[in-house]
């Protein structure tokens, strides 16, 4: 079966995993020695593993935002699977974690760690100017790589892959990729786009109900700055991308209504008109700006109630800010309407220099969408704010259970199927243009939004 380029099909299961496991006195850990007469039929092509060196040694280099232990850990694990030797009674929440990381596999992983937000392009082209490019990485933007010749199209590594089922993944988050026939990357994890607020200038009305319109967030910011010296929503501009789907009755509409534009202006301009009216109406109230007096981000001074971000950058706000951060989604046209989520995904790329394609796309699909490889991450890893591509309710549960984004998360999880998933770097062209166009129209006060210069498609 062969990804298609107009729709997801679901990818059927086709590896049969057949266990073995002793126990050890730390715990209880897969047997990985080969299992003699096993009638477990193996994907040929899943277990071969990296192709050797002259001198004998597989090695696959990847970059990934994960410790070393972690990645020894995903590496055996994969081994394990793979040879018919791992104990499905036991799941990656409660594996030996120091058995595990201490097993020899028949190739070597080796990592080269970035952050959660993935090599740049910059990142990409160091890499490539020293030969020291990895085969394996995780992209801050897929489709800069792809453009950059720097990711390569794996659609026919990936084909009936057993692990990219699309009943039990968010196969939509590959959608963008397969419009153009080719698959550049295995979408990893994700983080949503929310609104993040300051304790110390909630009105005495209380916070925002879960869901709300633009009509209540106006109210709210009003009371915010009756209440509190402070600037109510911080660079409101910010918000302009992801009100598509509020202003077209919270229906699925794509990052900054750039498709549909495409697809027929004369309806896509009316809806970038009622966002372009909505925020450009807080900002003439005074209840947003992009300059400020003395120059200071009120996010960094502490001064602002609101500001629009994704929810990666959340551990970072969580440590800014200890016990006053809270979280508020984007806003409904409708409380009663299913909300959309604006996901940015984070794919998994294969390098062009890659020798051994193949066993990269299976590594980068197991540890992406295997059940308990996902809980291993989720439970070595720091993980706030970022979400699973699995709809398997024992990650999401370890998701949800963290302390800080744990709630949205959980939350987030119940709007998947309606996400919309959207660029989130300023290496991707799209992203860079809307934000300095907005940016730029809303601070000058200009009263016609060009969507034409917004998307850098204008001379």
């Amino acid at each position: 079966m062969r990804l298609k380029k107009t729709c997801i099909t679901a990818l059927v299961l086709c590896l049969a995993l057949l266990s073995g496991a002793c126990r050890t006195e730390s715990g209880v850990f897969p047997v990985l020695e080969s299992v003699p007469g096993s009638s477990r039929q193996t994907d040929p092509q899943s277990s071969a593993g990296p192709k050797s060196t002259p001198n004998g040694i597989k090695n696959l280099k990847v970059a990934l935002p994960y410790s070393n232990e972690t990645i020894s850990c995903l590496s055996a694990m994969f081994y394990a699977k793979n040879n018919g030797t791992w104990d499905s009674s036991v799941s990656g929440a409660e594996v030996d974690i120091r058995a595990l990381a201490s097993t020899s596999t028949n190739y070597v992983i080796q990592n080269i760690e970035v952050t959660n937000d993935g090599a740049s392009l910059e990142n990409l082209n160091g890499w490539k100017n020293s030969g020291e490019q990895p085969d394996l990485f995780l992209a801050s933007d897929y489709q800069t790589a792809a453009d950059a010749g720097l990711a390569s199209d794996v659609s026919s590594f990936a084909s009936d892959n057993p692990y990219i089922d699309g009943s039990k993944i968010y196969a939509a988050s590959m959608a963008g990729q397969l419009e153009t026939g080719k698959l550049y990357g295995i979408p990893h994890y994700c983080a949503a786009m929310v609104i993040y607020g300051n304790r110390d200038y909630v009105p005495k009305s209380g916070r925002l109900q879960a869901k709300y319109t633009p009509e209540d967030l106006t109210r709210y910011l009003e009371q915010t700055a009756s209440a509190n010296k402070c600037i109510p929503l911080a660079s409101g501009y910010s918000l302009m991308p992801y009100l598509g789907a509020c202003f077209a009755g919270d229906r699925a509409v794509s990052y900054m209504m750039f498709d549909e534009y495409k697809a027929d202006k004369e309806t896509a301009e009316p809806l970038i008109n009622s966002a372009s009216a909505f925020v450009k109406k807080l900002y003439d109230s005074k209840l947003t700006a992009n300059t400020y007096k003395g120059g200071a981000d009120p996010v960094y001074s502490r001064n602002a109630a609101l500001w629009i971000g994704s929810s990666a950058s959340s551990r970072t706000w969580e440590e800014y800010y200890p016990g006053k951060l809270y979280y508020l989604h984007l806003p409904c046209s409708s409380t009663s309407n299913p909300a959309v989520p604006y996901l940015r995904p984070y794919t998994l790329c294969v390098s062009e220099k890659c020798e051994d394609k193949q066993f990269a796309v299976d590594f980068a699909a197991f540890i992406s969408y295997d059940e308990d490889a996902q809980m291993l991450i989720y439970r070595l890893e720091n993980m706030m704010g970022l979400m699973p591509l699995v709809r398997s309710g024992k990650v999401w549960n370890m998701a949800g259970n963290e302390g800080g984004f744990g709630t949205m998360a959980s939350d987030f999880r119940q709007t998947m199927d309606n996400a919309v998933y959207c660029p989130g770097s300023f290496d991707n062209a799209l992203y860079r243009k809307t934000n300095e166009y907005t940016a730029s129209f809303f601070g000058t006060g200009n009263d016609r939004f060009n969507a034409e210069a917004c998307y850098g498609l204008s001379n």
